[in-house]
């Protein structure tokens, strides 16, 4: 017994050092070495770039802006996900499957593809845009999708997700013998809501505003293509990146850090007197009042409206993928129809590599993603304790970084060589997007982990145990086939997420490791839209495929 006790204990010990160089090595120490390049002057160190971000006007009203875009959208994406929620669980009818895995699929679409098919359907010289002209003869577009409330709507479409998915699950676990007879004693349905199922849906709400507050403030690719005169911090990031203002630049990203923890933080706060509300509830049947009065109605409408915006692009974009750029650019309803596109990209290896480097970085972080956060997982919920909780805080600090600025502390700590990198400089290599990648993943990849653990008996592994097999087989034959779905529609997911992701890679890409999401941007700004549609069905097939393998994996969760 004490022989397997002294194995497990280092096995323990073993890992910590494992997580400790790596943490310790690109999260905490690039961290730092930010701070520093924040702090840096001609005469050593001191708070010169601080003192002029403040005294700048313009850089003032950047960091308001930023404020300004994560506080509107948590509020745009609270509403349209939580009336969605509401009407997917009382009142969806028929066809109610179908329309929540659509209203799941905007998060399987990378921004970049979203905003680029926002553009090609209700941009300046989109299609909406100019039939509309066209059929009441207007002198100038009805409309021009560009500015603040571009960006928000385009963010919304995306980030309600979070709200709709999170509601969706905790309004299961409202208690509706309350519910039934605060009606039958006349209450309305306004002050059921906010007596009944509001306490306990809040912590869902409380949940998704953090990370939708997270998205907004650091979105780069509405900003960056629509944004227009709006500008906020995540592309003055990378334009004082590309003007080689590294200083500004850590400057601006300890802002960015320093907003989303600081919101966080009050979200947190607000939201200790809720804790627990939902968790000694057990899901029961829920009621449905289908297509009775006017909430009914309404709610049909907000979902149709939404499936339509979720549809539209999507179609838009496949439609022109298979145009020639000449009558994209040319004709109201483009009618050239050419496959050229299409072959270009696997006929030609240069115009292939893009794609298949995304699709091998996202595989990497992954695969590296996993194997930093199974058996971290494991620990921390099978042998809870002071070191598992610091462990569990760490690999969670990337939740609190916007993609900028895991960037930004890449690129301060890797510009040159680095015990960490055994003696090389990882700036410019294939390797820093998978680094990125996986820094990004550890938090959702934990979090996933952990409830999958969490739903395997303790039982049945202190049975395999007292049949004499030690922690090594147990987790093996026992723990991993059980927790293996759970695991994989985690992965999954972060798969898709880092597919076409885009704030990092404008950042760190070099000529080794060009993402699929850059050349999209690259060939529509050299007007090769034709070829830059066709990346984007293919990425959005890819991510489609990939969204039914999760809902098979994990529909307990999904479905």
């Amino acid at each position: 017994m004490k022989a397997r006790k002294g194995k497990k204990n280092l096995f323990h010990w073993i890992w910590y050092g494992v997580l400790g160089f790596l943490i310790f090595g690109y999260i905490l120490v690039p961290f730092l070495q930010t701070c520093l390049q924040a702090l840096q002057t001609e005469d050593g160190y001191g708070l010169q770039v601080f003192s002029e971000f403040f005294t700048n006007p313009n850089q003032v009203v950047v960091a308001k802006n930023t404020i300004l875009l994560g506080t509107v959208t948590v509020f745009t994406c609270g509403g349209i996900g939580i009336l969605l929620a509401l009407y997917m669980t009382f009142g969806a009818g028929k066809w109610k499957k179908m329309t929540h895995i659509l209203l799941l699929s905007p998060m399987m679409i990378p921004g970049v593809i979203t905003v680029i098919s926002f553009i090609q359907l209700y941009g300046e010289s989109g299609i909406l845009t100019k039939a509309i002209q066209s059929l009441f003869h207007m002198a100038e577009v009805p409309f021009r999708l560009q500015g603040f409330g571009a960006i928000v709507f385009v963010i919304t479409y995306t980030q309600y997700v979070y709200f709709y998915l999170n509601v969706y699950v905790a309004l299961k676990y409202v208690d509706y013998a309350t519910v039934e007879a605060a009606r039958s004693m006349g209450a309305s349905w306004g002050r059921v809501f906010l007596d009944v199922i509001w306490p306990v849906i809040t912590p869902a709400v409380l949940t998704s505003a953090v990370v939708t507050f997270a998205s907004g403030v650091s979105a780069f690719s509405a900003p960056n293509l629509i944004g227009g005169g709006f500008k906020v911090l995540s592309t003055q990031i990378v334009r004082s990146k590309a003007n080689n203002h590294m200083e500004m630049a850590s400057v601006q990203v300890m802002m960015l850090f320093l907003i989303s923890v600081a919101v966080m933080l009050l979200i947190q706060f607000y939201g200790r007197k809720y804790s627990g509300i939902s968790s000694d509830r057990t899901a029961v049947a829920v009621p449905t009042w289908k297509h009775k009065g006017a909430l009914a109605a309404v709610g049909r409408c907000i979902v149709g409206i939404q499936i339509a915006l979720i549809l539209l692009p999507i179609g838009a974009i496949i439609y022109l993928s298979f145009m020639e750029t000449g009558s994209i650019m040319q004709d109201i309803f483009p009618n050239q129809f050419t496959l050229d596109n299409y072959v270009m990209i696997f006929q030609k290896a240069r115009v292939l590599k893009p794609l298949l480097n995304s699709l091998k970085m996202s595989v990497i972080a992954v695969f590296a993603g996993l194997v930093i956060t199974v058996p971290s997982a494991y620990l921390i919920v099978r042998y809870q304790g002071k070191w598992n909780a610091a462990v569990r805080v760490l690999l969670m600090l990337p939740a609190t970084m916007p993609a900028s600025v895991i960037a930004i502390n890449l690129i301060n700590a890797f510009d040159q060589k680095s015990i960490f990198a055994f003696g090389q400089s990882l700036l410019g290599s294939f390797s820093i997007l998978p680094i990125a990648y996986t820094i990004t993943a550890l938090p959702m990849l934990l979090s996933s982990n952990e409830v999958a653990i969490q739903g395997v008996n303790r039982n049945v592994e202190e049975a395999s145990k007292s049949l004499g097999a030690n922690m090594r087989q147990t987790f093996l034959r026992v723990t991993l086939p059980n927790i293996t779905p759970g695991i994989a529609a985690g992965g999954v997911l972060i798969f898709i997420r880092t597919l076409g992701e885009y704030t990092m890679s404008a950042l760190l890409y070099g000529v080794y490791n060009r993402p699929i999401s850059i050349s999209i941007v690259t060939n529509m700004q050299e007007y090769k839209m034709g070829l830059s549609l066709a990346y984007g069905v293919i990425v959005i097939g890819i991510c489609y495929a990939a969204l039914a393998v999760i809902f098979q994996l994990d529909k307990k969760r999904f479905l």
